[in-house]
């Protein structure tokens, strides 16, 4: 028996919530095509016989441009405290930019804890630019543990990089039943199936100024509970887009929801969704706190 935390890390959109999803073959984090769509660290889990390994997938640590931006880089950054080994996510179709080096200075503030690199999406790269990548990374970044090649949207390589994590787990240890693939409070995965679908609908500055809570659940012993949502925007224009025309998106937006959470509640639901106003929220340290996010170290 074995187990032990593996922390995610990389720059914005380089794939690790595709991969940790892959990894625990379960829908545990929201995915999108915007950077910064995580914005806290999420747990997945996965047992196979007596191993236990524990994915921890982070924000992309980027330099913060405000309170929120500030919250998910310490959030990432404080992953790295206390784990068996830190996984650092490349892009491998793109160059290694200021922002991986940026990473690789945060992962080296814990120098004695093991790092292994993995080049993501070489369903898009030749074998001879694999190698140019491994090149790049020893050249640019520096020595770690292991490098491994995947495709985190194909599960390409998953088997190696276990193989590279086993020896780095603690003996004699389980944290979680074999069972469970994540810690994550079942509202908190609501709110995030949510926003998930209100990313994939919009664009522009929207997908980063859009906060959501639950605000009334209505138990129904006979009937299908219901749910009673709030989408934040910063401001009025944002409002009318999420709204969309004569209500289409906000429409499109519950329908998808809707679907996603009555497959995790196994039940049928009522999804009513309202659209407000807080004004450049995401610099406001008491709403960020009302909506849950630890801000005790900013």
């Amino acid at each position: 028996m074995k187990a032990g935390f593996i922390a995610v890390v990389g720059r914005p959109n380089v794939g690790k919530s595709t991969l940790m999803n892959k990894i625990v073959n379960e829908k545990v984090a929201i995915v999108s095509n915007k950077a910064g769509t995580t914005r806290d660290s999420i747990k997945g889990i996965l047992t196979i016989q007596d191993t236990q390994y524990v994915f921890i997938d982070t924000p992309g640590i980027h330099k913060p441009k405000h309170l929120l931006g500030e919250h998910m880089t310490n959030t990432a950054i404080s992953a790295l405290k206390e784990v068996e080994a830190v996984i650092m996510v490349l892009d491998g179709t793109q160059e290694i930019s200021t922002g991986d080096q940026f990473v690789f200075d945060k992962i080296m503030k814990a120098p004695n804890t093991p790092r292994i690199a993995i080049i993501n999406k070489i369903d898009l790269m030749k074998d001879e630019e694999i190698e140019e990548k491994i090149g790049e990374i020893k050249a640019k970044l520096g020595n770690f543990h292991k490098i491994v090649t995947m495709s985190a949207e194909y599960a390409i390589g998953i088997p190696k990089l276990l193989e590279a994590i086993d020896p780095f787990l603690e003996e004699g240890i389980m944290y979680y039943p074999e069972d469970m693939y994540t810690d994550m409070p079942m509202y908190r995965m609501i709110i995030e199936i949510v926003r998930e679908k209100i990313l994939t609908r919009t664009r522009d500055e929207i997908p980063h100024s859009i906060a959501v809570e639950i605000i009334n659940v209505e138990r129904r012993e006979n009937g299908k509970d219901k749910y009673d949502i709030n989408i934040y925007v910063e401001r009025d224009s944002q409002k009318g887009i999420v709204i969309g025309k004569k209500g289409a998106l906000l429409k499109a937006v519950g329908t998808d929801a809707r679907k996603d959470i009555e497959t995790l509640l196994e039940k049928k639901i009522y999804l009513n969704l309202w659209v407000k106003v807080k004004d450049n929220w995401r610099k406001k340290k008491p709403f960020l706190k009302e909506m849950g996010y630890n801000l005790d170290e900013l």
